[in-house]
């Protein structure tokens, strides 16, 4: 028994044994006092408990006008679903901010940066995120403690979202539970400067998929399911022009991951053709233009 518990009891019991004290106005007191020690102990350790060895789950809302996300949560593990109430693609994306920067900063910085074409700031980590169409997406992403900034990488150069109201700066506090560790994944992507590594084949069904970008650049990973008939150049040839409709039908789309880091998706998969891809552009050029793109089958 813990010592608080036990603390309690035998107060109990001697209050009990000894009925001359129940008038004693102090005994009750104390009796309170020990009570409420012990459960509000018991709490707040259950609550540490619970911030350090439990991944995290976070919801950002996103609609036509509004960017709902929370401004800060305990280091870990972070299970982030993005829920895109609007009419058009968003994204719900971390960037993490070197010691000093400001979020007010970076959306300056960043938007200069895409409008002018030139070098994003290198005091700006893309962490990663989600990218969807009108309903819901998710992704697992680790966050270390520090100051971070929810966007929404979405738009062209000259307005992206997050130069508007789609922007929200995040804390992350506390320290990494070096302990927690996720279940095994189904398989791993690994990201290259060239393509992708898959370690095993896809299997029909959900797949808890480990994205790793071992690259020297940021990278991300989109997976579409192709439609009866087309293949990985017809993707390529699409994103080269935008004639006519698309070849494939999107299935999940991470946002940027930066060198070195990683993340974890769960898809569910029925048979056909897919398509893995990287639209990461921030050299100026879509990485599946250069070869970044491979096709697979799941059966």
């Amino acid at each position: 028994m813990k010592i608080c518990e036990t603390s309690f009891a035998y107060a109990i019991l001697s209050f009990d044994l000894k009925s001359t004290i129940m008038k004693n106005i102090n005994l009750v007191i104390i009796l309170l006092f020990l009570l409420t020690s012990c459960y509000s102990k018991k709490t707040k350790e259950e609550l540490e408990k619970k911030e350090k060895n439990e991944i995290i789950n976070v919801q950002v809302e996103i609609t036509n006008d509004t960017f709902n996300a929370p401004d800060s949560i305990p280091a870990g593990y972070l299970k982030l679903k993005l829920l895109n109430n609007s009419s058009a693609m968003h994204s719900a994306h971390l960037i993490k901010l070197d010691k000093g920067y400001t979020t007010e900063q970076l959306i300056k910085t960043y938007a200069d940066s895409m409008r002018t074409r030139g070098a994003r700031p290198k005091w700006m980590t893309h962490r990663g995120g989600v990218i969807s169409e009108p309903g819901t997406s998710e992704i697992e992403l680790l966050l270390e403690p520090g100051d971070y900034t929810w966007v929404c990488v979405m738009g062209d150069e000259t307005t992206p979202h997050f130069a508007g109201h789609e922007h929200k700066p995040l804390k992350v506090y506390g320290t990494l539970d070096e302990s927690q560790k996720l279940p095994q994944s189904d398989l791993t992507i690994k990201m290259t400067d060239e393509n992708f590594d898959l370690d095993k084949a896809i299997s029909i069904g959900n797949q808890s998929i480990d994205i790793v970008n071992s690259g020297s650049k940021h990278h991300l990973v989109a997976i579409s399911k192709l439609n009866e008939g087309a293949t990985a150049d017809d993707v390529t040839s699409w994103f080269t022009n935008y004639n006519g409709p698309p070849p494939a039908k999107g299935k999940i789309a991470t946002s940027a991951i930066g060198p070195e880091l990683t993340a974890r998706i769960n898809v569910d998969f029925d048979s056909g053709e897919y398509v893995l891809y990287c639209m990461a552009n921030a050299e100026g050029k879509f990485h599946l233009l250069d070869g970044a793109i491979t096709s697979f089958t799941v059966e």
